[in-house]
């Protein structure tokens, strides 16, 4: 019997460890399973967990194929997955909230839409409380991995700035501080009740077996 208990006390640890580890799992988010038809379209609110506010999908392939004229630009450049990227709608600032659970960002691939070391501004909250202020630089010809390792945040603010006009058609001349996000990694943040049962079982297998080998 002491055997049977021991050993479903082990398993019930495991599974309350594997539970736990699952929970903080990063989870990368490719925007790839959004719909899109190659002009745009705002990120719903509920994707994958989080609110997007004035961020944009874009199917880049899609977008290149469709307007010809418009030709291969920072779109198409930043997309590490095919087919689709997240960029600021009209090039304004644009922010991710926590829905109910805090997550840490752990990394991005960034790129200018229309402009060659565009500057981007990434700054990570909690309770709104100003935790993280980083500025990166974005080629806009090569997505770049930016490792950022915001922890338990519930909001991220991004906003850019400067940057040179890379010379894609349309756009010589003009420049813009679009930006274009691809293949996010985050990971949400678990609920201290997870902890807590983990640890109450750690306890409860670790008295076990002192009364067993007394």
């Amino acid at each position: 019997m002491k055997v049977r208990l021991l050993k479903l006390s082990a398993a019930c640890l495991t599974l309350l460890t594997l539970s736990t580890i699952s929970a903080r799992s990063a989870n990368v988010i490719t925007f790839d399973s959004l719909s899109e038809d190659g002009s745009g379209s705002f990120i719903a609110n509920g994707y994958q967990g989080l609110v997007w506010s004035n961020f944009a999908c874009l199917n880049a392939i899609l977008a290149t194929n469709l307007v010809q004229t418009m030709g291969v630009n920072g779109y198409y450049y930043g997309m590490v997955s095919p087919s689709n990227v997240a960029f600021n709608a009209n090039g304004n600032p644009a922010e991710i909230d926590a829905r109910g659970t805090n997550f840490s960002f752990l990394s991005t691939y960034l790129t200018g839409a229309w402009s060659s070391n565009l500057n981007i501004e990434v700054q990570g909250f909690r309770g709104g409380s100003l935790l993280y202020d980083e500025t990166v630089v974005a080629s806009a010809t090569n997505p770049t991995l930016f490792t950022f390792n915001y922890l338990n945040v519930d909001r991220l603010y991004f906003r850019s700035f400067g940057g040179q006009d890379a010379g894609f058609p349309p756009s010589h001349g003009q420049g813009g501080t679009w930006f274009v996000v691809d293949n996010m990694s985050i990971e949400f943040v678990p609920e201290p009740s997870t902890f807590l049962l983990a640890g109450l079982s750690a306890l409860t297998l670790c008295a076990f077996l002192k009364r067993r080998r007394a």
